[in-house]
Order: structure tokens, then sequence, then C-alpha cells
């Protein structure tokens, strides 16, 4: 009880007297708990672990929301007497991308500039530059390979003020993705 009054007093003393955003709070509250995080990071997620001293990610990496690093498998209890978990790091590397609802299981390691595409389950460790996605992840493309089919359909959506958004895509329908 204590511990939940104080967690949202330094919650809030952080977002109004420091102005610090929830992604600030995000990764000061991992590094805090042992995570190794690099600068420059967007993290969308709270990302706890009973092991954070095994998971590091790189610079320039973005995570979005409800995202899982998995560092133990705890299932082995039921197959092995006398032993209870399963254990593995988990390194992203620097400037990449994990998409929304992925789950990131003990071991793996993604190379830079990964890509992770939303509902992902990754099993595996990719190398750099690979485009992932899927049930369980497997490689897409490479990042080159994926920069270029979009090229011609990607904005900058930050010189875009929200207020003007929806105007400007309704006037640009020629830049929406169809599948």
């Amino acid at each position: 009880m204590l511990h939940t009054f104080i967690r949202r007093f330094q919650t809030l003393y952080y977002k109004k007297v420091r102005k610090m955003t929830d992604v600030d709070l995000n990764i000061m509250h991992m590094r805090r708990s042992g995570i190794t995080v690099g600068e420059r990071c967007r993290i969308f997620t709270p990302i706890t672990s009973t092991e954070p001293w095994l998971i590091t990610i790189g610079d320039q990496v973005t995570i979005s929301g409800n995202v899982s690093l998995i560092t133990h498998d705890n299932g082995i209890i039921k197959v092995i007497d006398g032993k209870t978990d399963v254990l593995g790091p988990i390194t992203i590397a620097d400037r990449c991308f994990i998409g929304m609802n992925t789950t990131i299981l003990p071991g793996v390691t993604l190379g830079e500039n990964c890509i992770v595409g939303a509902g992902s389950v990754v099993t595996r460790s990719f190398p750099p530059h690979t485009v992932l996605a899927g049930n369980p992840a497997r490689a897409i493309c490479t990042t080159a390979e994926y920069a270029a089919k979009y090229r011609e359909k990607a904005i900058d959506l930050s010189v875009i003020p929200q207020a003007e958004r929806e105007a400007y895509i309704k006037s640009h329908p020629e830049l929406l993705v169809r599948r």
C-alpha cells in the first residue's frame, strides 16, 4: 500500500514538476530496475522483468505499446523435478523498432535496424536489417526492401500539426496503404 502511494507520488512529481513524459518515466523506471537502456529511445510501454539485468536495449530503439520481454520460462517446473526456470537474455540492438503487442522470448537477440511487425512472437534471434513478423516470427524481407516498397507512400507526420492531419491525409488518398 505504501509502495503504491510512493510510486503514484513520484509519478505525479516527475510529470508535473519535472515535466517528464510517460516515455521518459518508462525509461527512468526501467533503468532503475536494472534494465540497460540506450540513448534516444522511445518506449511506450512499461517493461518489467524479474531478471531485469538480462535485458539490454540499444540506442534509438522504439518499443510500441503492450510489448512483453520475457526472460524466463517457468514451465520447466512441470517436467524436470527440482528445477524451476530456464533463463535467457534479451538483446535489442541499436535502431530497432518493435511493433505493438509483440512478445519476445528468452535468449533472443535482434540485430541492428530490425523491424518487428505488430503482434509478433519472437522465438529466435534475427540478424541486422531484418523485417520480421508472425507467430512464430519469421523473416519477411530486409529493411532495404521494406524501404523500397514504401518509399512513395511514407510521410513525415511530425511536420503536420495534429489538427491538420485528417484533412491532409484525406486530400492525399494515394498515400494510404491498401492490402
